[in-house]
């Protein structure tokens, strides 16, 4: 198995253990702040994962290549996010969404916003869906492998 598959495995990997450990902590329950943080670390350790393999591989390939490699992380780690998110927030964890939008919720009206503006993060927070919520973490582990690996491509590659 080459280096950016076992990345985007372990990446997907490590993002399902830190999303079950989130759920089972209730820490989705806690306002906006954990969420944030959650996703700030998803995004971290996908920048960790796509340099590391861009820093493993960056003698032996040119730019092309080393582009390439950081988007089969984003393929193979987004396509096992979906589905681990799938399993989770449909079998696992079914409250899951309605739990943290009941949270996100208190949150917004705590900060005196505007009603019209309040009614429109409602209206946002109750069309999410399982679904939605799983492609939203396949596109962003994506296009967040592809924007860092064309950016690290730059400087780590063969020259």
């Amino acid at each position: 198995m080459n280096a950016a598959i076992k990345a985007g495995v372990a990446l997907a990997v490590i993002v399902e253990v830190l999303s079950i450990i989130f759920a089972v902590a209730g820490l989705h329950q806690a306002g906006l702040v954990p969420g944030l943080i959650l996703m700030v670390l998803f995004i971290s350790l996908t920048i960790g994962c796509v340099f590391w393999v861009l820093n493993k591989t960056a003698s032996e390939a040119g730019y092309g290549k080393q582009l390439m490699g950081a988007v089969v992380v984003g393929v193979v780690a987004g396509v096992l996010i979906l589905i681990f998110s799938l399993i989770n927030l449909n079998l696992i964890f079914q409250n899951y969404i309605e739990e943290s939008n009941v949270a996100m919720i208190e949150a917004f009206e705590g900060m005196n916003m505007p009603e019209q503006a309040l009614e429109a993060q409602i209206a946002k927070l109750e069309s999410r869906t399982a679904m939605g919520e799983s492609i939203k973490g396949m596109i962003g582990t994506f296009m967040t492998s592809v924007i860092i690996g064309a950016i690290i491509a730059i400087f780590k590659r063969k020259k």
